[in-house]
């Protein structure tokens, strides 16, 4: 009789010592969740890959020191439902921080960044060197996708080249970005700057933005002094509207890759329809990437300039003339002076 009492007791002793014993193996996994494994451990880089599994990247961060193996970080995301957000991407970690903070790092999204700046005036050869280099990205990538004639297409390019669109800004892509996805948000840049009112203005020059582009290149790569850049247009918006020869050095230059370099007279005999020596009327896209203040002095030239000529100093600045005679004489002023 005595030992079944015992045996009833014990029993009816169970579920509370199940309870207790939950109850502190949940503590203590709540504080292992609020505990980091090393506040004076160095950050390291964690890439979480598209639809990797949480628990392969807990064995990985586990792997690294930057959790403890008994941190139920698992369990935990499964409980609230946030092993479902975390995004993928590149992140920085730090063992000094708590596997709730860890966590909580994955589901916002801070990923890390890069920045790259593209200067005015770059080609898309330069452009391709700078992404390859800032933002860690594969040449062949980038290559790839340019060759895609589809592709360039799609993006609203009117050409398979897309010389003139990769447009000068500084950008922020998420580490090991997409080839693809960087070339779109470049030309997304250029396509953005033709508001409605420049549109208007290009229409009423008789110039689809591809023109435009074309000769702002020209002139981006003509002036050294912004301030310059709307006498220049204009004296290529009077010589195009006579039916002349642009006769614009970087056009030689592009063609023949030697971009800042000067050109000696066999150069100007090259033939491409690049040449503007040789063929009239503009060449068949842009030679480089444009910035604004080129792409305005287009749609806003000089007004009233009846300019046909300009011949640089060498100082950055240009002497501007109306007549062969004058272009002559400047450039034998400019001869005898250096």
């Amino acid at each position: 009789m005595q030992e079944s009492r015992t045996r009833l007791g014990i029993v009816a002793l169970l579920p509370v010592l199940i309870v207790i014993g939950a109850a502190g193996w949940a503590a203590q996994g709540w504080v292992r969740l609020r505990s980091a494994i090393d506040p004076g451990g160095a950050s390291q880089v964690i890439e979480i890959a598209r639809g990797e599994a949480l628990g392969d990247v807990r064995a990985r961060l586990v792997g690294r020191g930057l959790l403890s193996p008994d941190a139920p970080l698992l369990l935990w995301a499964r409980v609230t439902g946030e092993d479902r957000e975390i995004r993928s991407g590149f992140y920085e970690i730090s063992p000094a921080q708590t596997p709730l903070e860890i966590l909580r790092t994955f589901v916002s999204g801070e990923v890390l960044t890069l920045s790259v700046t593209l200067p005015e005036g770059f080609t898309r050869e330069q452009v391709f060197s700078r992404l390859t280099k800032q933002l860690d990205m594969e040449r062949d990538s980038l290559e790839a996708a340019a060759a895609d004639a589809a592709f360039v297409r799609s993006l609203g390019v009117p050409t398979d080249s897309l010389e003139g669109y990769l447009y000068p800004e500084t950008y922020r892509f998420e580490r090991g970005p997409n080839a693809r996805h960087v070339i779109a948000a470049l030309v997304a840049a250029c396509f953005e700057r033709f508001t409605d009112a420049r549109c208007r203005k290009a229409d009423s020059l008789g110039m689809s933005l591809h023109e435009v582009l074309t000769l702002a290149s020209i002139v981006q790569a003509e002036a050294a002094q912004e301030e310059e850049m709307p006498h220049i247009a204009a004296v290529y918006h009077n010589r195009l509207s006579r039916g002349w020869l642009l006769q614009a050095d970087p056009t030689v230059s592009y063609i023949l890759g030697r971009q800042g370099q000067r050109l000696w007279e066999h150069h100007l005999e090259v033939d491409s329809p690049y040449n503007t020596y040789r063929y009239p009327g503009l060449p068949p896209g842009p030679i480089c990437s444009p910035g604004l203040t080129s792409i305005d002095a287009v749609l806003h030239p000089l007004e009233g300039c009846r300019d046909l000529y300009f011949v640089a100093r060498g100082d950055g600045t240009h002497i501007f003339s109306r007549s062969l005679e004058a272009h002559n004489r400047a450039k034998e002023a400019i001869r005898r002076g250096r």
